[in-house]
């Protein structure tokens, strides 16, 4: 299943060997933990354990925190 997604500014397609792709699964594949980023899709924060689909429009944003 192939996804397209925008992080950073671009967009990149990713590709996955499996029919279920889950929001942690977008995440590993840019060596991102949930700690520091998050995903949204269709316009709404995605739960780790949420189903992506290859029509969903997946924004990667990196969490800053500051003190």
């Amino acid at each position: 299943m192939q996804i397209r997604i925008k992080y950073r500014g671009q967009e990149k397609v990713l590709d996955f060997d499996k029919s279920k792709v889950r929001v942690k699964d977008i995440l590993e594949a840019l060596g991102l933990s949930s700690d520091y980023a998050f995903v949204v899709k269709n316009g709404e924060i995605a739960s780790e354990d949420e189903e992506i689909n290859e029509n969903d429009q997946i924004k990667v944003v990196n969490a800053i925190s500051g003190g």
